[in-house]
């Protein structure tokens, strides 16, 4: 029989009150478990998986950061990997995770390597999490890896951060400005109209317009809730395919202020990952190929695909990374100066903290230069309604004079 998680209320041995998870088997084996702890279960009962999307049991990129820590802290220590992460995760309260630390403690525990051991677990680690394991796992340095992977993903935390930060206020504004006209346009203007309308007063293209798009609104509303869920839905499943990927990222490069982001970001990732990869003793090819995966980019994945080809073929750096969409002038110049790996490395490392000062410059600059933008829509917006509603009242007035 599987072993099953058991949420418990539990006294400890000096009468105060503890909660946590224990699996077992069946209710009486994690019983059994706790008090061989020296607890005292109280309340027990099978804990089920947290599954919503805003659920405070989902593993967040806080947690790995976290978990990527401890990790590099039990290489470092020579503490077994499986005997380690089963400790965490005895004292990790949230769920999800402590499913994932005991499934990869298991299977490293059955020979797996670290990596193998993660990958069913990509979607919620990461690809580039993925791959830079492998990278350490090959060159036999995981210790340090881990420790630059650690950092890595504070990086890119911040940057999510910055990113949610920026958006926020533009977001919330342009929701509430949505429900506003909605309001207006639904329900407002159409009541205007028939005041209107009752006192004969020949009513301009706008209002009437505004007035027939209101009323067929509330007709069939329902019928606008379907497609507009539908649309959504359309655009999420194509964007977890792989030509839906490419398609997006090919409208975003036509975007000049989002290509610059998008391509600061590619640049980090994929020049800190090969520096990684170099400087742990991976061949160049290999490095360029699981550098290119890290970034998440299907474009420049195949991009790095056409640089290892020619690099196998004999190439020079400098002529395979030549024709790159995402990779800057200065990156390339970069690239191409070092001569050995370490030097490489080392460039990999400017490159990587240059285009990480220049994405957290680019994030900042999302809510200004959103702003001009937002207050011109607002504007039209304003304009349109308020002129579907003074110009009858103009008209009106000039009827009773």
């Amino acid at each position: 029989m599987s072993a099953k998680n058991f949420r418990y209320v539990a006294l400890a041995k000096d009468r105060t009150r503890v909660k946590g998870v224990v699996r077992g088997a069946n209710e009486a084996e994690a019983c059994g478990a706790l008090r061989r702890d020296g607890l005292t279960p109280i309340r027990l009962a099978e804990a089920r998986a947290a599954s919503g999307v805003f659920s405070f049991q989902r593993v967040t990129p806080q947690d790995i950061v976290d978990l990527t820590q401890e990790l590099s802290v039990l290489v470092q220590s020579n503490i077994p990997v499986a005997t380690g992460l089963m400790s965490i995760a005895e004292q990790e309260t949230k769920l999800a995770l402590r499913e994932i630390l005991m499934s990869v403690a298991s299977a490293i525990e059955s020979g797996a390597s670290i990596p193998s051991a993660f990958e069913p677990y990509r979607a919620v680690v990461g690809d580039i999490y993925i791959e830079t394991m492998q990278a350490a796992q090959r060159s036999g340095n995981m210790a340090e890896v881990l420790e630059h992977l650690s950092e890595l993903l504070l990086k890119q935390a911040e940057t999510r951060r910055q990113m949610r930060k920026a958006l926020s206020y533009p977001a919330i504004v342009m929701g509430v400005v949505a429900v506003a006209v909605t309001v207006i346009i639904v329900f407002v203007v159409p009541r205007f109209g028939a005041t209107f309308q009752a006192q004969n007063v020949q009513m301009p293209l706008v209002t009437r317009a505004i007035q027939a798009f209101g009323e067929h609104v509330r007709g069939i509303w329902w019928v606008y809730a379907i497609l507009a869920g539908s649309g959504a839905g359309c655009c999420s499943a194509v964007w977890k395919t792989t030509r839906g990927r490419l398609l997006y990222e090919r409208l975003f490069l036509r975007l000049p202020f989002v290509r610059r982001v998008i391509v600061a970001e590619t640049t980090s990732r994929f020049t800190r990952v090969l520096g990684l990869g170099v400087g742990s003793g991976l061949g160049m090819i290999e490095a360029i190929r699981m550098a290119g995966r890290a970034t998440g980019r299907p474009l420049f994945v195949m991009e790095c695909e056409n640089f290892a080809e020619r690099l196998g073929r004999g190439d020079e750096l400098s002529g395979a990374i030549s024709e790159s969409r995402y990779l800057t002038p200065f990156a390339r110049r970069m690239l191409t100066a070092g001569e050995d790996a370490r030097e490489l490395s080392r460039a990999c490392t400017v490159v990587s903290k240059q285009y990480d000062r220049e994405v957290g410059h680019l994030t900042g600059q999302i809510g200004t230069l959103i702003e001009p933008l937002l207050t011109l829509a607002l504007a039209a917006v304003v304009l349109v309604v308020a002129l579907s509603v003074f110009l009858p009242m103009w008209q009106m007035m000039q009827v009773g004079k």
